[in-house]
């Protein structure tokens, strides 16, 4: 009697071809992982999309010749939400190079921190605040994200450091941040176990986000973004007293009460003079199946809003229901999708908050010399 095993897994899947690539499944690196017990079959699929056009054909051809197998009870074929090695990722165009960000040094070797805000909870803030970090790393600048959200600290999970720790220390000494997607991220969550809730008061939470600041290995940064947590709290006045902000973001949603909330966020920095360098619409509208233009929460609420504080308007992100999978499984879209259409949204409001930013440091040289 022929043992089934995973060796005998992986040369079936061999004889999977994809239509598209004319390569087997296996060479591609499409296979997450494939486990035998009992003579039963697990395997899970890496795809490009979870709408790849091939898909259908590769989870029936997987299946059969899994069926194949000697002594077969059971075959399970399911689909990963990981990134196979295969997808090509982004490419900055060689004819449009990095643009220069006038340093307004903070920390040793860090140009630009820019705090990202809501007024309110629930508008999908920390998934913009990791797609926006990972897109100015795709333009190819150096960024970090600190995790500032201490009672909820959620950037970890979103960019598929849920299980990291800090382990490595710089030759000085200090720890160095993980790094994932080419961003560099602190989080309380890297200190306690998941399960953990943070109950901390005022002092504490100052003493921890000054901590992240200041006490860990960032080396050279185009951008440290700093994800706040929601409203105008302790977390708020912390960053606008320990760091010389380059610049704000708001997160809003189309509705006139995360709008609310969000014009006290913005009179929150302005109060502080620091430059508010644009707002932006999550959850914009959804786009169906027919290809029309569902807009949910209402539409043109953070436009109109920018419009009537004079603040620059950065972009809408529409909701894309891919987008809440892969963050729940660490992939922000524009690491997923470095071609599609959302990733190109985060690139284009990336590329307009670094226009804003070097508008306002033309601004203060100008002042400078009045």
């Amino acid at each position: 009697m022929t043992e089934l095993t995973q060796e005998l897994v992986m040369q079936a899947l061999t004889r999977v071809v994809d239509p598209e690539k004319q390569k087997n499944i296996v060479e591609l690196g499409m296979i997450d992982f494939a486990s035998v017990c009992d003579n039963n079959v697990k395997v899970e699929l890496i795809l490009p999309s979870t709408n790849y056009p091939e898909r259908d054909a590769l989870l029936q051809a997987t299946r059969q010749v899994l069926q194949e197998l000697p002594n077969i009870k059971l075959v399970t074929v399911g689909i990963s939400l990981k990134t196979p090695a295969a997808v090509k990722p982004f490419q900055r165009p060689a004819d449009k190079p990095l643009a220069p960000v006038a340093p307004k040094q903070l920390l040793p070797n860090i140009k630009n921190v820019i705090a990202i805000s809501s007024g309110k909870g629930g508008v999908g803030k920390t998934s913009v605040s990791v797609n926006l970090a990972c897109a100015l790393s795709q333009l190819g600048y150096k960024v970090g994200i600190v995790d500032a959200d201490i009672y909820g600290p959620n950037v970890p999970l979103m960019m598929g450091l849920r299980h990291a720790k800090i382990t490595e220390q710089s030759e000085a000494g200090k720890p160095m941040p993980p790094e994932m997607h080419g961003v560099k991220v602190i989080s309380v969550a890297f200190m306690i176990k998941e399960e953990q809730p943070v109950v901390w008061r005022g002092p504490m939470l100052d003493r921890i986000i000054r901590q992240f600041l200041s006490d860990f290995e960032w080396g050279e940064l185009d951008f440290l973004l700093v994800d706040l947590p929601p409203g105008t709290g302790d977390a708020q006045l912390t960053i606008m007293q320990a760091a010389s902000l380059s610049g704000a973001i708001i997160v809003t949603t189309p509705q006139e009460v995360a709008l609310h909330d969000s014009r006290k966020g913005l009179a929150m920095f302005v109060g502080q003079n620091i430059p508010c360098l644009g707002i932006i619409e999550n959850m914009s509208y959804f786009e169906g199946d027919d290809g029309k233009r569902y807009e949910i929460f209402g539409h043109g609420g953070g436009r109109n809003a920018a419009s009537q504080l004079s603040v620059p308007f950065l972009g809408e992100v529409p909701i894309v229901i891919e987008q809440r999978a892969k963050a729940d499984a660490g992939q922000p879209v524009v690491v997923y999708e470095p071609d599609g259409k959302q990733a190109a949204i985060f690139r284009q409001i990336a590329d307009n908050m670094v226009e804003n930013l070097r508008r306002v440091h033309s601004q203060e040289k100008a002042m400078a010399h009045v």
